[in-house]
């Protein structure tokens, strides 16, 4: 592989996925089930369902979208992930023929999208299919480039009698493209689990929303309505459309 594509990252995620120290999802479901209108919800990237199958376990009535076919499959095989309906597609750019009073996009994945061009479509499609006064939910990282070194890292995960773990990163503060590749070492040979992002700034992310016709509603620093603050190493987002 030499370019990032939107399906890249389901094939060679797949299996490892769910094995991910992951946040647990109870603080994101509570806080999309009270943010949820009365309309359905849509998950951009829904991946294999780590919040839209206790959402929907909620009563929530949510459709999911993703680039990889592969990866919803893991979904399919989980309880409660086989009723979701899920269309394969670009979070960029996509045309579904419902409207939605809810639509979020977690862990980051809106840097998945490799250009700022990418990034504003996301935005101007997802208002495109909200309903007015419905919310855009985005949940991100927040940019630390004191992490870097010489433009990259390399970082030492878990050593072990027949395996290494490792993590590679190199860093382009020009573009804010970090390119990210997990390493796992085994006897039998070596896998690679690469994820390239393209980081944005909340006021970046706060502009693309207003380019879309979105207004920021609210925006806390964890699941758990922690205020945002200059020591939040996360941001939750929450844009509104007008109604």
């Amino acid at each position: 592989m030499t370019e990032w594509k939107p399906g890249t990252y389901g094939p060679r995620w797949k299996t490892v996925y769910d094995q991910v120290d992951w946040p647990e999802p109870e603080g994101a479901v509570n806080f999309l089930a009270e943010r949820r209108g009365t309309g359905r919800a849509l998950e951009l990237a829904i991946g294999t369902g780590r919040v839209a199958i206790p959402l929907a376990r909620r009563g929530v009535e949510l459709d999911g979208l993703d680039a990889s076919p592969e990866i919803v499959e893991v979904m399919r095989g989980k309880p409660g992930g086989e009723s979701i309906e899920v269309t394969i597609g670009n979070i960029a750019d996509f045309t579904l023929e419902r409207r939605y009073s809810l639509i979020f996009l977690l862990l980051n994945s809106l840097y998945a999208l490799q250009t700022q061009e990418e990034q504003i479509q996301c935005f101007q499609t997802v208002a495109e299919h909200l309903d007015p006064g419905g919310l855009f939910v985005v949940e991100g990282f927040m940019p630390d480039p004191t992490r870097f070194h010489f433009n990259g890292r390399a970082h030492v995960y878990e050593v072990g009698i027949d395996h290494v773990r490792i993590e590679a990163d190199t860093f382009d503060r020009a573009t804010q493209h970090i390119k990210e590749n997990h390493v796992e070492i085994r006897e039998e040979g070596i896998r690679l689990y690469p994820a390239f992002l393209r980081y944005a700034w909340p006021s970046e992310l706060d502009l693309m929303a207003r380019i879309a016709g979105l207004r920021l509603g609210e925006r806390w620093g964890d699941w758990g309505n922690v205020p945002f603050d200059a020591w939040s190493e996360n941001h939750i987002a929450v844009y509104r459309k007008a109604g």
